[in-house]
């Protein structure tokens, strides 16, 4: 929705499981597939890879043994081959070299924090 604020007309969102309320364009496949085949389509690529793989809640007693895929840096190496700007975000646990920002610091009525790391 911030996207569709700013001022860009055409937000398409991706993800492998169907998304019934995404008030967009909305495709149903492998985000990491379909950034490979149409990501120099866009002007800008915002992803979220999945945060529980680097997510504090991990540690969690009925969760300390199930495995999540860490797909960050793929993510990355994706959105670097389209040539286009892009934005990874992502809990703190996944640690990225890049600054983060707060629910709270925008008047939000929430304490959760997110890296944003860009590039292209």
């Amino acid at each position: 929705m911030g996207y569709h604020r700013a001022g860009f007309d055409e937000i398409v969102g991706v993800d492998i499981k169907p998304m019934p309320r995404y008030p967009f364009t909305f495709i149903q496949a492998d985000a990491l597939e379909y950034v490979a085949a149409h990501g120099h389509e866009f002007d800008a690529i915002h992803a979220s890879p999945p945060c529980q793989g680097y997510s504090i809640m991990r540690n969690l007693p009925w969760l300390r043994h199930k495995e999540y895929p860490l797909l960050i840096q793929p993510t990355a190496d994706a959105l670097n081959a389209t040539g286009r700007a892009w934005v990874i975000e992502n809990v703190m646990g996944a640690k990225l070299a890049s600054g983060w920002l707060c629910g709270t610091m925008f008047g939000l009525p929430f304490f959760r924090h997110r890296f944003f790391w860009t590039g292209g």
